[in-house]
């Protein structure tokens, strides 16, 4: 099995697209979706019901929006790169742009080296070829949606 894409929001038709994104794409690393920062730092840290690497295991790659329900994509993005294992990890930050984006959140989401910083309105086929550029392992297969 082929490690998941973490995607962080809490935009259930946004998960949605981007699942669909991925089956046309025939990526078949699974979906694993965290609906705000506290349970996508759980799942990078695995902690409490992310306890069991088996059953979660550590993402290839993770999509978070830039702002969340408890915290921000920035929190996620610092907790990928404090983690050991995945400092090297991709992870791609979406901004809803038409409700602004500050000049300190674009040189923090840099400065933490995110692999991509998209406008939310951009297609789901664009975050599946940055996703592919960024090297994850990935192979022709079924997706799945996980937790």
């Amino acid at each position: 099995m082929h490690p998941p894409v973490l995607v962080v929001g809490h935009d259930a038709d946004r998960l949605a697209a981007t699942r669909d994104a991925l089956v046309r794409g025939h990526l078949s690393n699974p979906v694993v979706a965290c609906r705000d920062a506290d349970d996508a730092r759980d799942y990078v840290l695995g902690r409490g019901a992310y306890a069991d690497r088996d059953r979660h295991p550590l993402p290839a790659v993770v999509v978070t929006d830039l702002r969340l329900a408890s915290g921000s994509g920035i929190d996620v993005l610092r907790a990928v790169r404090g983690h050991l294992r995945m400092r090297r990890t991709p992870v791609v930050v979406v901004a809803d742009t038409a409700a602004g984006v500050d000049d300190e959140e674009i040189r923090e989401v840099h400065h933490l080296g995110a692999a991509a910083f998209l406008a939310e309105h951009v297609a789901p086929d664009v975050l599946l070829g940055v996703i592919r550029e960024t090297g994850v392992p990935w192979s022709v297969g079924r997706v799945e949606l996980g937790a």
